[in-house]
């Protein structure tokens, strides 16, 4: 599954943030692994790491792709499949930064 998110106009954002999880496969009952990184140029890349109840995953990405991800995408309609989240565009609204953050499960 991959699906692009348009930030263009905010209608346009809900839609696509609610079809991009309706297709994703998350285990609620799982540990997830979330991985954060950051680069921005002239600074060294931020890295943040956390574990998340697979209950609040969807969460998380719902406000990450309604904030600034512009990317969702899962290899195989699988709970075992990494879920990875970009913004691969470097503008002047964001700074210049990109980011990606995947979400592995745990057990």
């Amino acid at each position: 599954m991959r699906r692009k998110i348009r930030h263009t106009i905010p209608g346009h954002t809900i839609d696509d943030v609610s079809d991009a999880l309706r297709e994703l496969v998350v285990d609620d009952r799982a540990t997830y692994r979330e991985v954060l990184i950051v680069k921005e140029i002239g600074q060294p890349d931020a890295v943040r790491e956390s574990v998340l109840a697979g209950v609040h995953v969807r969460a998380f990405i719902r406000i990450q792709l309604q904030e600034s991800m512009r990317l969702v995408q899962q290899g195989e309609p699988s709970a075992d499949s990494v879920i990875t989240l970009s913004c691969d565009r470097p503008t002047k609204a964001n700074r210049h930064r990109t980011q990606t953050c995947t979400y592995t499960k745990v057990c």
